[in-house]
């Protein structure tokens, strides 16, 4: 059924699962999905969900599956053909799982959480539900609020979810799935978890946290994804937690105390995670990167093991007081990434009473040290609407651009603006959003500093209101989340998703006024939550903010008795032992070894693309233990060159690629080449060629293909003369069919043909539509297979494999 759908969607690659490093078992106990409520694109690029992934399926008898929220293309047509939400590991459908575990990053991704259900075949609220559906769970960032849907979900785990995930499923293992109540019943006895169903709001809940960074904390193996995410590399998680203590910011007194991950685990989850997976780029994941206990010298010590596959570094957002220019020289010693820092107000006075008390001029020396170094584009993130902020630190915006341009002669400057979301469990939760008129006529502002260099993009204060309201509100809210998806709402975090005249109808329709919800209370409905941080450290660090006084960081100074911990935190240090910068390796022209691959493309990577197709060899190849040749510039990667491109939809027996080895190789390439790749893809054969041999692209002229295709559907004969031009309709206009038709047969329902490649002739799909009459989407519901491909000259036909 799915291949009478998918090659009419837009990346059809996304629903079809078979990525390398999935995990499917026989016969599982219990059946866990876990749901991400946003495209394939960005739910694998959360490295939490990669975690659970792992953990669960760690666990015997356990089969986690992944659920990703389909684009609405291929959602309407699960709707039309009512198939129901699938996994992507087995295709089952996920109502009948024994449980789902959503993770809720943001509270505008609300509606798309009932589209999601709608779509699986599951009723919304769980009063509704019976013991025929799974246990609806929730976790992640936006349930540090969790009533507005609390309605929908049977219970939710506040804070780090690795060991109550675990003992949730040991649960759903022990108690059959139709003794839903008794499964709900042990669940509720669990620490961090609140059922509402019992629990009601009368049990305070504390906040789970993980002691230690262990292994189980690294998703290993990780899945590596067949087509571009987000953030397509490697993520390790160096430290979890912050100390700097930001009063705007909610990761940061949430995720306390802090915790790091031992230098050794890092570089042995590095060497490991990149002989799994092939990424050309890892990322070391912390809310503060750089207070990383001598982060340098790791870096040199990763930079000695990633160089030998040219695989680079990438730090999150910094603070700009922090960065070195010792760090930038090890940043780009393989490959210059982005640079982006944080300094989130252009006012030093107003930084101080967000607890992020630096220098404009020291951010400038940071900006003007990546300069000299190299770097061409620099990222900066500001706020406006912040507490205690006045058009005077709006304006001072202008100057540090300003002065940022000339410290930055060369580069591009991207300003990314947002407004001002007051969160629960920060020093600001009771501080009222700016109006939105007030937020427009800074954005006004904002962007009259406009100029040559600068881009500047900025959230729509409408998004930023609905996010507010939402991690402020309570249960009464969900008719409100409920009638907005009615109305066509989801998506809500994309720009062409989020429609703000859709939730004023909403919240006229229910009687609610938002505005309610952002005002100033002694009471929330978070309350019965522990975080761990003290309500009255809280409310202290408010009182300082007003007077501008700062709170030390406790990793550096004294303890700051938030209650987070016992105190006890090992303070910060670093490693007597410096980094010596010894300039750039020399370049040496390697002796490289020509070879070229046979290989076939099967179901799996089907409707992946080419781009999809060329990176999953680029990845194989680092894996492998052959002697691999790179290119040299700015962006290294396996010198590697391909035949054709098949197209999204096609399988294939027999395509081509060459690369080079720059020394001697003495094992079976062959075999060391298919324990590197992916299942979908056979390498079939590998031989020596001589170096002075002719690209494939620049060679290769004549594709074989077979198309399973009903007699009754060909509408013309299948004759064409060459007396008798016969044209079909293209992209580029009308094209002869005989310039590019080397042979044509039909039987037994598969029509057989060569077509000749190059010069702008027809492809397989053009004839399909000149022999069809079909619409040129409909003919991409026929299989094709594409047989071999050949060189033809002088009426002879040559394998790539044997041309000179």
């Amino acid at each position: 059924m799915l291949d009478n759908i998918l090659p009419l969607i837009k990346k059809p690659i996304r629903y079809t699962g078979g990525e390398y490093n999935i995990i499917i078992k026989k016969d599982p106990v219990v059946r866990v999905g876990i749901v991400f409520p946003e495209v394939y694109e960005i739910g694998m690029s959360n490295l939490g969900i990669r975690i659970l992934y792992h953990i669960l399926n760690q666990e015997d008898g356990i089969q986690c599956e992944r659920v990703f929220a389909p684009w609405p293309d291929f959602g309407e047509k699960l709707s039309a053909c009512d198939i129901p939400l699938y996994g992507l590991e087995t295709k089952q459908p996920i109502h009948s799982f024994d449980m789902l575990g959503f993770s809720l990053q943001s509270e505008l991704c609300y509606t798309t959480v009932l589209y999601l259900l709608e779509l699986a075949q599951i009723p919304f609220l769980s009063s509704a539900r019976d013991k025929t559906h799974p246990i609806l769970i929730a976790g992640g960032p936006a349930v540090l609020n969790p009533t507005p849907l609390s309605s929908v979900f049977d219970l939710f785990v506040i804070g780090d979810g690795e060991e109550a995930i675990c003992q949730i499923s040991r649960i759903l293992k022990d108690t059959p799935k139709e003794k839903k109540n008794a499964r709900l019943e042990e669940i509720s006895k669990l620490e961090g978890v609140w059922v509402p169903q019992i629990h009601k709001y009368e049990k305070t809940i504390r906040k789970l946290s993980v002691h230690r960074l262990d292994e189980k904390t690294l998703p290993s193996p990780p899945i590596l994804p067949i087509c571009e995410i987000t953030h397509d590399r490697l993520a390790i998680e160096v430290m979890r937690g912050c100390t700097w203590g930001c009063r705007f910011c909610q990761a940061g007194y949430v995720n306390r105390p802090l915790r790091i991950r031992p230098e050794q685990e890092v570089l042995k989850a590095v060497e490991k995670g990149i002989r799994a997976t092939g990424w050309e780029e890892i990322s070391l994941l912390s809310f503060s990167i750089l207070d990383y206990p001598d982060l340098l010298n790791m870096i040199r010590r990763l930079n000695a093991i990633l160089k030998k596959k040219m695989i680079n570094i990438s730090l999150p957002a910094m603070r700009g007081e922090l960065f070195s220019e010792d760090l930038g020289l090890l940043l780009r010693e393989i490959k210059k990434t982005g640079l982006t820092f944080a300094p989130e107000t252009a006012s030093e006075n107003l930084r101080r009473k967000l607890n992020k008390p630096f220098s404009n001029d020291r951010l400038i020396t940071s900006i003007n040290s990546a300069h000299k170094l190299g770097w061409k584009q620099v990222k900066l993130y500001f706020m406006i609407g912040l507490p205690f902020e006045g058009s005077a630190d709006i304006r001072e915006m202008d100057k540090l651009v300003s002065q940022i341009l000339k410290a930055y002669p060369r580069g591009g400057i991207k300003l990314s603006v947002n407004p001002f979301v007051p969160k629960p469990h920060t020093p600001f939760q009771a501080v009222a959003m700016a109006p939105l008129s007030e937020l427009h006529e800074k954005i006004k502002i904002i962007k009259q500093m406009k100029r040559r260099r600068v881009e500047i993009k900025y959230q729509a204060p409408e998004v930023s209101f609905i996010e507010a309201v939402m991690s402020k509100a309570d249960a009464k809210i969900f008719p409100v989340i409920e009638a907005v998806y009615r109305h066509g709402g989801k998506f809500e975090e994309w720009r062409e998703g989020f429609d703000f005249a859709r939730w004023q109808q909403a919240f006229d329709e229910v009687g609610i006024d938002p505005n309610e919800y952002l005002e100033p209370k002694e009471e929330y409905p978070w309350d019965f939550l522990d975080i761990g941080v003290k309500k009255e450290f809280l409310k202290e660090e408010f009182t300082r903010a007003k007077k501008a006084v700062t709170t030390e960081n406790c990793f550096y100074d004294s303890c700051s008795n938030c209650g987070a911990c016992d105190g006890k935190i090992v303070k910060h240090s670093v490693s007597t032992e410096k980094y010596v910068h010894y300039g750039r390796y020399p370049k040496r022209k390697p002796q490289s070894t020509l070879f070229r691959v046979k290989y076939s493309v099967g179901e799996l990577f089907r409707y992946a693309s080419h781009l999809d197709i060329t990176r999953t060899i680029y990845r194989a190849l680092r894996r492998s233990d052959l002697p691999i040749q790179f290119t040299q510039g700015f962006s290294p990667i396996p010198k590697v060159s391909f035949c054709p491109p098949k197209s999204v939809g096609q399988i294939v027996k027999g395509d081509f690629f060459d690369f080079s080895f720059v020394s001697e190789y003495f094992g079976n390439i062959s075999m060391e080449l298919n324990t590197r790749f992916p299942s979908g893809i056979r390498i079939l054969e590998v031989r020596a060629m001589a170096s002075h041999t002719p690209s494939l692209s620049s060679s290769i002229n004549l594709i074989y293909y077979e198309v399973m295709i009903p007699n009754d559907v060909i509408k013309k004969p299948l004759d064409f003369p060459d007396d008798n031009p016969v044209y079909v309709q293209t992209k580029s206009g009308m094209k002869k069919i005989q310039d590019a038709l080397e042979s044509i047969d039909y039987d037994d329902n598969v029509l057989t043909c060569g077509l000749y490649f190059g010069g702008g002739k027809i492809n397989i799909y053009d004839l399909l539509g000149g022999l069809t009459g079909l619409p040129a989407e409909e003919n991409k519901l026929f299989k094709v297979t594409r047989t071999t491909i050949f060189i033809k000259k002088e009426g002879i036909l040559y394998s790539p494999m044997e041309v000179k």
